[in-house]
């Protein structure tokens, strides 16, 4: 009996995907992404610790020494998994967000590719996800907050892993893996396993784990990305690494801030010295298994160096926008595709471009993405030519960044300054008023970069498309405060007027209409968001330089009606710095300085989406939320309540 052509076709196409899936031609992939370790951390680059197997990376394989990320960790991971710019998928510029599963991950493209994709550390990318056994540990955790509600994340393996070993926040104890300072419950997981009595200190859990992933699928190309914990705080060691840290030493070892204890430098190497070892195991079963020839391995950082670290030479650490914080110290050997010989390349590129580069690094094709901010640089890589990347852009608190391979430009609401970096690498010299023409070839760039991502910069003045009229109706919101002669120019009162339960985005606007009562005086009271991601408890966001409305009018020092013929006067700020995250006070800041008695009028306080929608924060009487207040010798007789339009300037 002859075969069918159905079962010709099945037996021809058979071996074809198994020889897919067990090709040997195509490389491994291990990521390695340390956890706030600075540019001057590695003693490859002067630091004091001796971080010998990380050293041996950079003598043996290529080291980039133009390598971008985000100067948080949520924004870099993104930008690795994705290949698009952080604040176009909604987790940037602070940390947090939920990566939506519309977007294409590396880790899909490598599946696409008949690879096995596994994840080993720390994801932060997203929440834990709400199971069963997890909202009951939420609910436990938090009894005494019995409003706080966990919503659930999509968890790493919707993403495109299929082996996961994860926790999903941020600064976890690292013997318990519980958040900063114990609150929470345990965030760590297998798969959708929530599994909080695993024991172990994180990072070597992580490493065995990773390892077990590597021996499971020797036999097959793998894509292994391994996100350490280390050096992130809670700066905590085991007693092993810290008997191999001299106490005098580590005393006299520089920081990035200076701002750190003997004890801390301490724990700091001494972590640093574990995670040493631990890329060493890593190392040694690939060469154990034969693999090390052919695995693409990268080893980098999220983002810049904490306080008891360092990012020296370079100007800056984490939580800021200078090199130092945005730069990272990065190597990829791959012996088989001529990454070797501790070699150099200059050429700028980051995390922005290890999608499409280690696709093409291994003969992958990229699957159906959206629109990709990140470039391949494999070709210019390997030939030692120069990098097509043009830019690398950033915002963050008060300003936003450019940088191109020569020229790095920061933008403040009052101010520019320009580095060359090719010859100023620390950006010690602003040559901005030197070279006005940089500056404003710059500057285009830069509003281009704001406008693709559709950002509302805080610090700059909305786009004219986003100006409008007042248009007040019906009800509106009055706020009065008697301010008396007991209150100096620096004294505050913040109230809140307004809740808001959901989270904002980098690209999202607060909006308002506001007038305000005869006779107030020039610093006037002023609305402000009052809580928001990484604020401190409950006080103004809007702050110098931070806050500025559509005329380019900085919030914090309160402003008039420009039009003296108008009683009412629009006006839209920027949240790009508080995002992404939730928002949920707003209200109204008094200054103190000239006695009396002063109301500011509210009306259509919404937040403006990126695609025209709007949020409505407070409309009338019905969503007004007063904060608590208690009446001093500086702020009294304190009023919230709806009056008619026509109450207005009487």
């Amino acid at each position: 009996m002859k075969p069918t052509l159905a079962v010709l076709t099945a037996l021809l196409l058979a071996p074809l995907g198994a020889m897919h899936a067990t090709d040997p031609a195509k490389p491994n992939v291990v990521y390695i992404m340390a956890d706030d370790l600075g540019w001057g951390d590695v003693s490859a680059h002067g630091g004091g610790v001796p971080t010998p197997n990380i050293d041996r990376l950079f003598s043996q394989g290529v080291e980039l020494t133009q390598f971008m990320g985000w100067c948080v960790c949520s924004p870099t991971r993104a930008m690795l998994l994705t290949g698009r710019h952080p604040i176009r998928v909604g987790t940037a510029p602070e940390v947090g967000g939920e990566l939506a599963k519309e977007e294409t991950t590396i880790a899909e493209g490598f599946k696409a590719s008949g690879y096995r994709t596994g994840v080993f550390g720390k994801w932060h990318n997203g929440d834990d996800p709400s199971t069963p056994e997890f909202q009951a540990a939420f609910k436990e955790a938090f009894k005494d907050m019995p409003n706080k509600k966990h919503s659930g994340g999509h968890g790493a393996n919707a993403h495109g892993f299929d082996e996961a070993w994860v926790y999903y926040g941020g600064g976890a104890d690292y013997f318990n893996r519980r958040t900063v300072q114990g609150r929470g419950p345990v965030s760590w997981w297998h798969n959708t396993e929530f599994r909080p009595k695993d024991e172990g200190y994180t990072d070597d859990i992580l490493t065995q784990r990773a390892i077990e992933f590597i021996r499971e699928n020797k036999e097959r190309p793998f894509f292994c990305y391994i996100p350490f914990h280390i050096v992130h705080a809670p700066l905590q060691a085991k007693e092993e690494d810290l008997a191999a840290i001299d106490p005098k030493k580590a005393a006299a070892l520089p920081t990035a801030s200076g701002k750190t204890t003997p004890e801390n430098k301490r724990l700091h190497a001494a972590m640093l010295h574990s995670m040493d070892n631990n890329i060493a195991a890593i190392r040694a079963e690939l060469d154990k298994l034969g693999l090390s020839e052919n695995t693409i391995l990268v080893f980098t950082s999220d983002n810049g160096a904490m306080e008891a670290g360092s990012s020296l030479p370079l100007r800056g650490h984490k939580h800021t926008i200078y090199d130092g914080g945005v730069r990272l110290p990065t190597a990829i050997h791959w012996p088989k595709g001529g990454l070797v010989g501790g070699r150099k390349w200059d050429g700028l590129c980051g995390a922005l471009d290890m999608f499409p580069t280690l696709m093409a690094m291994t003969g992958s094709t990229i699957p159906q993405t959206r629109p990709l901010d990140g470039r391949n640089v494999w070709p210019a890589l390997r030939d030692s030519q120069a990098s097509p990347v043009e830019s690398y852009y950033w915002v963050w608190r008060g300003q936003d960044a450019i940088r191109t391979d020569r020229w790095k430009l920061h933008r403040f609401f009052d101010r520019f300054e320009l580095y060359d970096i090719k010859k100023d690498e620390a950006e010690s010299n602003n040559v901005a008023q030197a070279h006005a023409d940089v500056v404003k070839s710059l500057t285009a760039k830069m509003d281009a970069w704001a406008d693709s991502l559709g950002v509302a910069l805080s610090h700059q003045p909305a786009p004219a498309k986003y100006h409008a009229p007042a248009k007040p109706e019906g009800e509106v919101l009055a706020v009065t405060v008697t301010v008396t002669d007991k209150a100096k120019p620096s004294d505050r009162l913040a109230i809140a007027v307004a809740n808001w339960s959901g989270s904002q985005f980098a690209t999202d606007w607060i909006e308002y209409d506001v007038a305000f009562s005869p006779g107030t005086p020039a610093r006037h009271p002023w609305f402000s968001t009052l809580e928001g991601n990484n604020s401190k408890p409950f006080g103004p966001l809007f702050k110098r330089g931070d806050g500025v409305d559509q005329f380019g009018r900085d919030q914090s020092t309160g402003h008039g009606i420009t039009d003296g013929k108008s009683v009412w006067e629009h006006r839209i700020i920027g949240l790009s710095s508080t995002a992404p995250g939730p928002l949920g006070k707003h209200g109204v800041v008094f200054n103190g300085g000239k006695p009396g008695t002063y109301t500011i009028y509210l009306d259509n306080l919404r937040i403006r989406h990126a695609d025209g929608s709007t949020t409505p924060l407070w409309t009338s009487g019905k969503d007004t939320r007063a904060g608590k207040f208690t009446a001093d010798e500086k702020f009294k007789d304190l009023q919230i309540h709806a009056v008619a339009l026509s109450q207005v300037g009487k």
